[in-house]
């Protein structure tokens, strides 16, 4: 692994050296690949007598640094916090999501629009800090919906009531338990986490809920007594916005601020457009400082063992069609998290074979225009992206994804892994092909405005071009080759002119 490192860099050991007392914070502004796993666990490792908390982001993470830290950090998620006092209980009604459908018949309710908005609210309430359910909580799309179509907006607040009590009283058997559900019951049961210290992992991609109960613990006032925390993780690398993460490192302020720029993946060539975009589009003062390659290193890509990383499974799916003739390609987490089976019910829906459909929120609409219209009204990104796959492929649909199903291996007997940005995060290759679809930085010869674009379109470029290690090539569709050269042309203009860098 990348992060470890054999000996600290002179800003690992200022963290490493940083003593905090109860009720104090730190804050670790960690860029991609700078080591930020191998700097905790030398901060632990340094105080022995103290007891940490590790809260990891995701289940893989928390496993693997399990695997890294001393004897006394407790290595945990949010969730696996929260499920033995709030979850247990639910343990056989556990639920990933909820169906419209479903949520439909549950309630009563005549509309899907009506269902997924309700769904949303109840979604919104549980991702926050919020004590109850309130107006802030519905979705501002669903005030747009029912404005353009003039009709009296429904009691949101009151339907996302009716839908969380039965998530919590199973009295519907089709409404089980969300994981978000039993998080959100720990965090209003006002948890005491009894260590000293707690080491708060990915703090970027941290939901309201999670920080608040987690934050609770720096409290001054706090019993026992208040823990120390530090805070660690890279503003640029929140993607997660979508699910309701709020920067927690950003917004939250701590007694102390650090930084690790220094990244041990990649060398300077990909550090230096790391640092356009982040300079350029998110106003980045700071800078990232790659580290070179060892003087045997080949430069140059491989054609023949890469990883293709896309924004969206669309591209993937794309990317896949034309790949699997000839190449052996397996998918980053395996084949089941890329939507075949929606493609294949969404194909059957637009080719009018009902009969086919195994989904059954697909299933219940009755034209595939009425889906896709709901998928429009609802602004659901990944359904649409499923049908523009559909509308391009058209009847090929069942082939193509029967022979991506067929010649797919194991991520470790491809010759290309695919994967999307998203599922990329984390990890690391040698050799990266970027796909076409991230959002464009050129717009007509010029860059792009970053006003009129979520911060997380750029933020997904900068996770995707710092997986690799050295080795980075672009989509034929890209707009990013065009980016370097202009931002190049731009510096040396400026060298001209007699201006630094």
């Amino acid at each position: 692994m990348s992060e470890c490192v054999i000996s600290l860099t002179d800003e690992q050991k200022q963290i490493v050296a940083c003593n905090l007392l109860p009720g104090e914070s730190l804050k670790v502004v960690a860029f991609a690949g700078t080591g930020k796993t191998s700097t905790l666990v030398e901060y632990a490792r340094a105080r022995p007598d103290l007891r940490f908390l590790y809260l990891a982001f995701n289940k893989s993470v928390q496993l693997e640094a399990a695997q890294k830290f001393p004897g006394n950090v407790t290595a945990r998620t949010s969730h696996s916090l929260a499920f033995r006092v709030k979850g247990y209980k639910h343990k056989d009604r556990l639920a990933s999501g909820f169906r419209a459908g479903v949520v439909m018949d549950a309630l009563g309710l005549d509309k899907f629009e009506d269902a997924k908005f309700t769904i949303d609210t109840l979604y919104h309430y549980l991702i926050s800090a919020s004590p109850k359910v309130a107006r802030h909580h519905i979705p501002y799309q669903a005030k747009i919906f029912y404005e353009q179509r003039k009709e009296a907006i429904p009691d949101f607040v009151d339907l996302a009531n009716r839908l969380g009590r039965l998530m919590c009283d199973g009295s519907d058997e089709r409404i089980g338990m969300l994981h978000d559900g039993y998080l959100k019951l720990y965090q209003l049961s006002n948890p005491v986490l009894h260590y000293d210290c707690i080491l708060l992992d990915e703090a970027q991609d941290i939901n309201p809920v999670t920080s608040a109960f987690v934050m609770a613990q720096v409290r001054s006032d706090f019993k026992p007594r208040p823990s120390s925390i530090i805070l660690v993780g890279d503003t640029h690398q929140q993607i997660y916005s979508f699910r309701g993460a709020k920067d927690t490192l950003e917004n939250i302020q701590t007694t102390k601020t650090l930084f690790l720029t220094r990244s041990f993946r990649f060398d300077g060539k990909v550090a230096r457009i790391a640092n356009m975009v982040l300079g350029l589009f998110k106003g980045e003062q700071k800078k990232v400082v790659g580290t070179p390659l060892p003087k045997n290193a080949n430069p140059d890509f491989n054609p023949e063992c890469y990883t293709v990383i896309a924004r969206t499974n669309a591209a993937v799916f794309d990317k896949a069609v034309r790949l699997c003739r000839t190449r052996k390609i397996g998918f980053v987490g395996g084949i089941g998290g890329y939507r075949l089976q929606t493609i294949k019910d969404v194909y059957h829906l637009y080719a009018q074979q009902h009969d086919r459909i195994m989904d059954p929120f697909i299933k219940r609409f009755a034209l595939y225009s009425e889906m896709k219209s709901y998928g429009e009204s609802v602004k659901d990104v990944e359904l649409l992206s499923v049908c523009r796959v559909v509308e391009n492929y058209s009847f090929s649909i069942p082939r193509l994804v029967g022979m991506i199903a067929e010649k797919a291996v194991d991520a470790q007997d491809a010759q290309v892994l695919l994967t999307t940005a998203h599922k990329s995060k984390g990890l690391e290759w040698h050799n990266v092909h970027l796909m076409g679809d991230f959002q464009p930085l050129i717009n007509k010869d010029k860059l792009v405005d970053p006003k009129g674009v979520e911060p997380d379109e750029f933020n997904l470029v900068y996770v995707a071009m710092t997986r690799t290690i050295s080795r980075l090539r672009f989509d034929q569709d890209s707009t990013m080759p065009e980016f370097i050269r202009k931002v190049q042309a731009g510096m040396m203009d400026g060298k001209k002119r007699g201006n630094p860098d």
